[in-house]
């Protein structure tokens, strides 16, 4: 979520920053590498067995003057781990060739494992790493259209931005991020929060069927009527059964969104509370509407606490009649209303990163007075961190994001998914919360905000108990690595994953040598 704030930061600075499209890579064929070519070793086993495996020309290391641009493609500072060599595949049959290379490598000796990268959104460690290689799937990042079928076949190591692009071509898009530059894979496989939520349902409600590739190198496609326990157990419940290389997704007609963002003074944060209290409210009728709302600190655009809401109506309505009506009633900072597609929307919706980031989530009541609490705790937080770090290197953000009981339901009409949502009762706000420091503060003062950040969160949590809003969803594209997303589906849900990953990693590949993310192995 730092990247959409970020990306609303630089809009109201007028400095937003498009990023250029993905480029074949020209490392892959120029080499530059600090061993002869003759030579039959690198010295570093997990990459040899890849070369030997023939993916030699798809390998970087550390020497080859490609490998720093790719490391510096992942999003947060604190993301860009330095793995042996990495590995770009630019075929499923690659991903397959590379994933077998390198488990059967010295049989698995040594201390050193695997990471899968899509995007490189999540959060660090959960898909990069510096004791291993890292099977890296940006190259894999075609985008196709299946008109008859109304289909969009979709590579995992796309962004969001040039997906879109090539579906707009079409008249179609699908139900994606909404921050171009975030990737396809771990967007769709920990569920998919998007402005087409309310009326379509999470990212991975809209998959049709995932080619995946198993830990023994199988290809095998899993839909509702092949491997359809897989294919249900992929929507949410990440990385634990194998390498998704094609995402089929339900495509949906591409209209110009109305597209508003509004930036106020935190004077007016009773009325911004209540506003996000009753849009979150509102029945499904109202379902094409969309509201992020975050509270921020930001010298570049303000020396206080400011509050940002981005409000999207996916049919283009500009007086579809919500509860956002009520905040135009005060007076803004920055106000811009503009119908735009999908597409030019995630365009505009980027910003580099580089920062170390920390950030976590949780899942409560829809409550004005929890959000009024949580907001002075924000408050405190930031002064807190501000006097240990640079208030000019440091930027947070607080959000609030409508989560509709009816959600439970449109997942459920679409298929079902694992995120658990069908036991909760009533509407919730999905809560998070982070702190990017630049890197030229220093480690200490980014553990800092890490532990400031992990002891807010508790005040939080301890907050919605003591109230009775308490929820124990947790969603996993949001969570920090020490929360436990997996462990908040249900004791269905859970134990559904347990089973299909025994069934499709008997081996327990994904739970062993290739740690990062969430692994069912480890939910009590």
């Amino acid at each position: 979520m730092l990247d959409i704030y970020l990306a609303a930061a630089a809009a109201l600075g007028g400095s937003a920053v498009v990023l250029a499209e993905l480029s074949p890579a020209p490392w892959l064929v120029s080499r530059n590498i600090s061993y002869p070519s003759s030579s039959n070793s690198s010295g570093i086993l997990p990459c040899d067995a890849l070369r030997d495996a023939g993916l030699g020309d798809r390998l970087l290391f550390a020497t080859d003057s490609g490998y720093e641009p790719q490391i510096e493609t992942w999003y947060a500072g604190n993301g860009r781990m330095r793995p042996y060599c990495l590995v770009l595949p630019q075929t499923t049959e690659e991903v397959s060739t590379a994933l077998t290379a390198l488990v059967n490598a010295n049989d698995g000796a040594g201390d050193w494992h695997i990471a899968v990268r899509s995007g490189g959104h999540g959060y660090p460690g959960s898909n990069n790493i510096a004791n291993g290689v890292t099977i890296d799937l940006t190259m894999m990042n075609s985008t196709s259209y299946d008109q008859e079928a109304k289909i969009a076949k979709i590579q995992p190591g796309g962004r969001w931005r040039d997906i879109y692009a090539e579906l707009d071509k079409h008249g179609v898009t699908v139900t994606g991020g909404r921050d171009g530059d975030v990737g396809v894979g771990g967007f769709l496989l920990g569920g998919g929060n998007s402005f087409f939520s309310g009326r379509m349902g999470f990212g991975c409600d809209s998959v049709l069927n995932f080619e995946v590739v198993l830990a023994n190198g199988t290809i095998v496609n899993a839909n509702n009527t092949t491997n359809s326990d897989l294919w249900r157990a992929l929507k949410g419940g990440g990385s634990n059964f194998g390498i998704v290389t094609r995402f089929d997704m339900e495509a949906i007609p591409s209209r110009e969104l109305y597209y508003e963002l509004r930036f106020l003074s935190a004077n007016y944060s009773d009325t911004v509370v209540d506003t996000v209290v009753d849009f979150t409210n509102q029945n499904q009728s109202l379902a094409d509407n969309a509201l992020v709302t975050f509270y921020a600190h930001n010298t570049s655009v303000s020396p206080d606490i400011y509050i940002g809401m981005i409000y999207v109506n996916t049919q283009g309505d500009a007086n579809a009649g919500t509860a956002f009506d009520k905040v135009k009633e005060v007076p803004a900072i920055f106000n811009e209303t503009i119908r735009q597609s999908m597409a030019k929307a995630a365009a505009g919706s980027q910003v580099p990163g580089g920062t170390n980031n920390a950030g976590t989530t949780l899942t409560f009541r829809n409550s004005a007075e929890i959000l009024r609490r949580a907001v002075e705790l924000h408050a405190d937080w930031v002064e807190t961190l501000k006097k240990s770090i640079n208030p000019d290197k440091l930027v947070t953000f607080f959000f609030f994001q409508p989560l509709p009981s009816y959600m439970a339901q449109v997942s459920h009409q679409r298929g079902g998914n694992m995120l658990g949502l069908d036991s909760v009762p009533y509407n919730g706000i999905l809560w998070s919360c982070g702190a990017g420091v630049d890197p030229s503060e220093g480690e200490a003062a980014f553990a800092i905000a890490q532990a400031e950040t992990s002891a807010f969160t508790a005040q939080i949590k301890e907050l919605t108990r003591s109230l009775n809003g308490d929820m124990d969803f947790i969603y996993l594209n949001y969570a920090d690595g020490s929360q436990d997303p997996l462990g908040n589906y249900g004791a269905a849900n859970i134990q559904h994953i347990r089973n299909v990953a025994a069934a499709y990693d008997p081996t327990a590949v994904f739970q062993r040598r290739i740690p990062g993310g969430f692994k069912i192995s480890r939910v009590a």
